[in-house]
This record gives C-alpha cells, structure tokens and sequence, in this order.
C-alpha cells in the first residue's frame, strides 16, 4: 500500500509540474501575441496619423490653391444725374482664375462708417449681373439674379470665368442729411473640397465722400463767384482727373473749373490757378463753396482729396 501511495503522489507530482509547463507556456505565448498586437497596433497608427498629416496637408494646399485663385476687384464711377440722389456706380468683379469649379459660392457687402466699429444699412440696387470667360470677355451670360442679393443664395463660378455686378448705391445716412467715408468689404465664401470647412476671400476699399457727391466739369470761370469765400489748395492733377473722369485730350488748363455737389445741399468750386511743384506735379487751387449744412463737409472734402492725392504717390 505505501508503494502505491507513492507511486500516485508521483503521478501527481508530475502532472502538476506538467500543468505549470503548459501555463507558463500559454502565458509566454499571450505575452508574445499581446507584443505582437502592440507592436502592429502601434505601427498602424502611426501609419494613420502620417496618412491623416498628409490628407490635412493636401487640404490645406489646396484650400490656400483655390483662395490664391479667387480674384475680387471692385470700380466706382461717377454716374449722370438720376431721378434720385444717386451719384456712384460700384462695379465688383470676381475672377476665378484656376481650372476647377468652385460650388456653392455666396456674397456679402458689409459697409462699416469709419471710425466706428458699427454696420450700415446701403441700398443696394443691382443693375446688371453678367458671367464672362476671362480669356473671351466678349462671351457674356446673363445672370438671374444679383449675387448680394441673399446671402443663403449660392452659384457656382466656372474655371477660368469672372462675373461682374454693377450695383447702385445709396446709403441711408443719405436720408438724413448725413455723410460719411465708409469702409467697404466684399466676401466671397465656399466650402473646402476636402474638408467642407468654409473658405472666405476678401476684398476691402474705401467709400469715401467725394464717391457719394456729384462732380461737374466746367471751363468757364464765371462760375466762380467773386464774393465767396476761397481757400488756396494744393492737389494731386491726376486725382482730379481720375475722379471727374477727364479725358486724356484733355489738358488740365488754368480757370478750369471742378465741381462737387452733394444733393442740392452743398456745392464746392475748385478752379485751377497754376501748376507748381518739381515736374508740375502739382497744381494750386482755389477752392470755395456754397453750402446749406455747414462748411465743415467742405474742409472734409479738401483733406480727403489731398489724401487721396497722397495715396496716388
């Protein structure tokens, strides 16, 4: 019987030993998987990550491709007398330069006074909205509807193509007897192709006071009344030929006569005295004016023609 039992603990023993083998196997094997896993884990999310850099990357270049593309220019003129006070014509132009389409593209104007950190309301009357291939201006396409006319509204701008809207502008403040310079913005948004985060590019320019007045040409100096009272003034000659829109045959000859009317309200006579300066580069003035709402618009007027003529140099 004692051989018996011993040759039994025996067998267990062993079988014991053997089970334990056999775990510390299996765990050695887990082990190895779980290396195994980690280390492909590992790997396939660094692959991941480089591949999700490469897509951010590629978005980002051609994101910046197509804003780099996307062209916005903007004109004011001087427009003939209308049945209401509405003397400037702004003409925005939006090129797409590239050979994609952009989809879904929607405008804004925003009118800001400047100086205040504040929107305006401007009366925006579109009279004419046309698309043309930029390489043949001459293939035009009408347009349903103003572009700023909401701004949910979307189209899309075909490679290679501009559209063009010329707009009337009235400012409020009009009403009011009130002028003023305003900063402009014109915003172009669409989605990104890759990301669908939405582009924007911008144009900005001034509207300034002369934009908003009448301006009359005259080379008869008996206009210029005798009794009131004048200021001398240096200005640019190519400012005032800019913004009365002379003719290149025409020269800018001493006695003529430049005037600035704001509606019915104020009007303001610049007659040509001399040119001066090195070159002729400028001429000297005098300035005077008629005015129903004081003459502090008057001495706004001369600075910001001097500015303007400033800003030419």
């Amino acid at each position: 019987m004692s051989c018996s039992s011993s040759s039994t603990e025996e067998h267990k023993k062993n079988d014991c030993n053997e089970m334990n083998t056999m775990v510390n196997m299996l765990q050695r094997s887990i082990e190895g998987v779980q290396n195994s896993f980690s280390t492909v884990y590992s790997a396939l999310a660094k692959n991941l990550k480089q591949s999700l850099d490469t897509m951010q990357a590629m978005n980002s270049v051609m994101e910046q491709f197509l804003l780099s593309n996307i062209r916005i220019s903007t004109k004011i003129e001087q427009l003939d007398k209308q049945k209401k006070f509405i003397p400037s014509l702004l003409t925005v132009t939006i090129e797409n330069t590239c050979r994609f389409p952009v989809p879904n593209m929607s405008c804004i104007l925003i009118f800001e006074k400047k100086g205040e950190d504040k929107q305006v309301i401007v009366e925006l009357e579109c009279i004419e909205t046309t698309m043309q291939e930029i390489s043949e201006p001459v293939t035009v396409s009408r347009h349903s509807s103003s572009i700023f006319a909401n701004e949910m509204q979307s189209f899309t701008l075909p490679p290679q193509t501009k559209i063009i809207e010329k707009l009337l502008l009235a400012p409020s403040e009009l009403l009011q007897r009130e002028i003023h310079q305003y900063n402009v913005k014109v915003i172009a948004s669409f989605p990104s192709p890759g990301t669908g985060k939405i582009l924007q590019a911008e144009h900005m320019f001034g509207l300034y006071i002369i934009d908003q007045c009448e301006k009359r040409l005259y080379d008869n100096k008996a206009l210029f009344d005798k009794n009131l009272n004048r200021i001398t003034v240096n200005f640019s000659p190519h400012v005032l030929r800019k913004l009365w829109n002379v003719h290149p045959s025409i020269g800018l000859c001493e006695e003529l006569t430049f005037e600035v009317v704001w509606n019915n309200e104020l009007w303001i006579f610049i007659c040509i005295k001399e040119w001066i300066g090195d070159e002729r580069s400028l001429v000297k003035c005098e300035v005077s004016g008629v005015t129903l709402i004081g003459t502090e618009l008057v001495m706004k007027l001369v600075e910001e023609l001097k500015v303007l003529g400033e800003m030419e140099k």
